[in-house]
């Protein structure tokens, strides 16, 4: 698994509000808390099927949200 972006501030709420398959789609609670979202996604040398994670951080750097979803 690798990070394939980092965003911050609006634009990552903005983002964590989006449905799948464009975004995680974490409810209100975790979107408003959001502060930084990672981007991850399976390589090619991974086993198993391929995937896109998104882990939701809040402004202290806990995590609060996590979702993955099979594909790119």
């Amino acid at each position: 698994m690798r990070l394939l972006e980092k965003i911050a501030g609006e634009k990552a709420r903005q983002l964590a509000d989006m449905l799948p398959p464009f975004g995680p789609g974490f409810e209100r609670g975790i979107i408003n808390r959001l502060e930084t979202l990672h981007v991850h996604c399976s390589e090619m040398s991974d086993p198993g099927a391929d995937f896109c994670q998104f882990e939701g951080f809040d402004a202290d750097g806990q995590l609060i949200g996590t979702m993955r979803f099979r594909g790119y």
